[in-house]
């Protein structure tokens, strides 16, 4: 269950001022959001979503995006560290094939099994041929996106909530299963 949002302003907007500006209240911001997925976005992504499916205005995006991750304890800090603590691990790695060829090797079990063997996640989000949330062991999240480009697919990982011990060591995994499918989907 979602908590409910804390504050009644982000820095000196009130919740009056931004529903007077929004039509929303901070809490019914928050609720969007969270069922939108964007605990697992980045602030582009959010603020861009509040953009083009809410018709926000650029400032208002922003600010609904900050203080939304604010509220989640998502807000990266300065130079992008996370605050709190929470960290990322993003790897991506350009894969020489279709989107949909490189979307079939994550859906195919036999083809997962050979680039990501002993796995175990449940998918808990998908926008078919483009993103991927998956519920990973130890309370983390991973969020698999794929960009399209010239015949090539760019794919990026983002596996979030990790523990500070645990961040090498996933960037290393990440790296060389992404390897792996680049392999496999190179034949």
């Amino acid at each position: 269950m979602a908590k409910l949002f804390q504050q009644i302003r982000v820095g000196t907007v009130t919740d009056d001022a931004v529903k007077a500006s929004t039509g929303k209240t901070w809490d019914e911001w928050c609720k969007i959001l969270d069922k939108a997925g964007a605990r697992m976005m980045d602030h582009k992504e959010i603020a861009l979503l509040l953009q083009e499916q809410h018709g926000l205005t650029h400032w208002w995006s922003q600010m609904v995006a900050v203080g939304y991750e604010n509220e989640r304890g998502i807000r990266q800090g300065e130079r992008g560290a996370p605050c709190g603590s929470r960290h990322e691990v993003t790897v991506s790695k350009d894969v020489m094939a279709s989107r949909a060829a490189v979307w079939a090797a994550w859906q195919d079990p036999t083809a997962l099994a050979r680039w990501l063997p002993d796995a175990k996640f449940d998918i808990s989000k998908t926008v078919p041929l483009k993103l991927l949330h998956l519920d990973w062991p130890g309370e983390t999240r991973v969020a698999v996106r794929l960009y399209e480009r010239r015949g090539k697919t760019r794919v990026v990982v983002s596996h979030a909530k990790v523990p500070e011990s645990d961040a090498d060591r996933l960037k290393e995994y990440w790296s060389a299963a992404l390897d792996r499918l680049k392999a496999i989907l190179a034949r």
